[in-house]
């Protein structure tokens, strides 16, 4: 393990190096300032500070995904393609550890933007509404196990793909896992009475990870109740999935005649 832990902290230096993180700066600014924003539009009404939650938790988790999906469908083939690979397997390595320190280093660079892209949310939307809105921070956790998901994903068919390849299965699993069965019962079964569609849609939300479950957004936006046992349940479905992804990626890599 402590090899492991080794390999990912060199990984994660080297995308910190290909300034990686400036792009989270960029969001962090645009974040800081929502209440000028917000406050030119607002005429007083309390419901554009329900917008700007809305507005930046929906950025921090589109970003977040596409994030991930771009560092972990790249960050394997980048080795294969600079031959960087040959001399780290060389050592007492095995491949499914070689994995997975690229998958860490992905999941703390994805950690710690979002942390940062929470807390520039929070201290913004606290000075709209001079109250500490921690409880934003909550909707941050459940976006960063999804972005988690999708990253695990693109890492394990990276290891036999190209990165276009492996990005273009991370969308695709966000796109049918993020997708709620109300657009499959009332839109395409009641409205456009398409059932083949239908049916392929609820085929392949089935064989997927179910992304919809971790839309806290609106709880937190409408300051609605929910059981906090929710966040340990979803935290333990993310870890099963993306022990599977890396588990699956450790046989395909192990195929592969390097």
């Amino acid at each position: 393990m402590r090899a492991v832990l080794s390999l990912a902290r060199l990984y994660f230096l080297g995308a910190m190096r290909r300034q990686a993180h400036l792009a989270t700066l960029f969001l962090a600014v645009i974040l800081l300032m929502l209440p000028s924003y917000i406050n030119a539009f607002s005429l007083g009404l309390d419901a554009f500070e329900r917008v700007a939650k809305d507005f930046g938790l929906t950025l921090i988790g589109y970003f977040g995904v596409g994030m991930g999906i771009v560092l972990a469908s790249s960050s394997i083939p980048k080795d294969l393609e600079t031959r960087s690979l040959y001399p780290i397997l060389a050592r007492p390595i095995n491949r499914w550890q070689y994995i997975l320190s690229h998958f860490l280093a992905t999941a703390a660079l994805l950690f710690l933007s979002f942390l940062f892209l929470g807390l520039a949310l929070m201290v913004s939307i606290s000075a709209l509404t001079r109250t500490v809105e921690a409880s934003l921070l909550i909707a941050v956790f459940s976006s960063y196990l999804q972005a988690l998901i999708v990253a695990s994903f693109c890492t394990a068919f990276s290891t036999v793909a190209s990165p276009a390849l492996a990005g273009t299965v991370g969308v695709f699993v966000f796109l049918i896992g993020s997708l709620p069965g109300a657009f499959i019962r009332f839109f395409l079964v009641e409205d456009r009475n398409n059932q083949f569609a239908a049916g392929a849609a609820t085929m392949l939300k089935s064989i997927v990870p179910n992304l919809s479950i971790y839309s806290l957004k609106d709880p937190i936006v409408h300051e609605l109740p929910f059981n906090h046992l929710y966040l340990v349940a979803i935290t333990l479905y993310a870890l099963v999935w993306v022990a599977c992804a890396i588990a699956g990626a450790g046989i395909m890599f192990g195929r592969r005649d390097l």
